[in-house]
């Protein structure tokens, strides 16, 4: 699966760091986090399909969990990177989590923010029967079902104003069609709740906005059942990035420079 990306490259002495951006935003998504997080790393920023500068795939069936994760390992490939640091926002955390559970090898340590995709009990007749009335709806009524979505940008009162406009804006521009088949087919497959062993295979970093009360039972159950895991609890909800991005940028850097490696990847100076 193609995803547009782009680069934000500070040496060829940095490592590298991949940010996937949740569903009804972008790349834009880590605007706030650019420079603090750009003095650290080289930045790959994806735009995910019918989202941002992604255009739709040509065949919407072809667009699955599998090919998206090969098409976030095709960028590290074209880009020459050998192992790079991966975080996910939302139910890009469901797609970065599921990589680094694929390519351990690829990853040298992850983080992820608060993301219900990672353990939703899929399978349930409420949940099924909710996500099929949801989808029911945004096919029905289009752009205006999709500006009374939980995670629009326009609910989000903790975002400064011309981040929030600008988001709004972009999610005007979301290709339906792709959207409905990511909710309707990929998200529920990136659920790790019933997946054996489901443990992280490198070191991972929860950053949690402890202001999301509906996260916080899952916060809970994370911590139980995968010990290993860090987790830093910041003020602020669900885009904690963009609510406390002083707090996550240096959760990030401490976390990840504990994890250190030399650089791998191409000089693009």
């Amino acid at each position: 699966m193609k995803m547009h990306s782009s680069i934000r490259y500070s040496g060829a002495d940095r490592p590298w760091l991949l940010l996937v951006h949740g569903m009804l935003t972008n790349a834009r998504h880590w605007l706030p986090n650019r420079g603090g997080l750009g003095r650290h790393f080289n930045l790959v920023q994806v735009d995910l399909p019918g989202h941002g500068n992604s255009p739709p795939p040509a065949e919407v069936n072809s667009l699955t969990a599998d090919s998206l994760i090969g098409g976030l390992d095709r960028i590290r490939t074209e880009l020459g990177i050998g192992r790079w640091y991966v975080c996910g926002q939302s139910f890009g955390a469901g797609l970065t989590l599921n990589y680094a559970r694929r390519y351990p090898d690829r990853v040298v340590a992850q983080a992820f923010t608060n993301a219900r995709v990672v353990l939703r009990e899929n399978d349930s007749p409420q949940e099924r029967a909710s996500r099929l009335s949801r989808l029911e709806t945004l096919r029905r009524e289009g752009v205006a079902a999709l500006r009374r979505e939980y995670f629009h940008p326009r609910f989000a009162r903790r975002f400064r104003p011309d981040l929030r406009d600008m988001l709004c804006a972009d999610a005007e521009r979301i290709d339906m069609p792709t959207y409905t088949r990511i909710l309707g087919e990929v998200m529920p497959s990136l659920s790790l709740r019933h997946v054996v062993d489901s443990a992280p295979k490198v070191p991972t970093l929860l950053v949690n906005g402890r202001h999301e009360r509906a996260f916080q039972p899952f916060r809970a159950e994370l911590a139980a059942i995968w010990p290993r895991m860090r987790i830093v609890d910041l003020d602020g909800g669900h885009s904690i990035n963009i609510e406390n991005p002083e707090g996550f940028n240096a959760a990030l850097i401490d976390f990840f420079t504990g994890h250190a490696i030399f650089a791998e990847g191409p000089n693009l100076a």
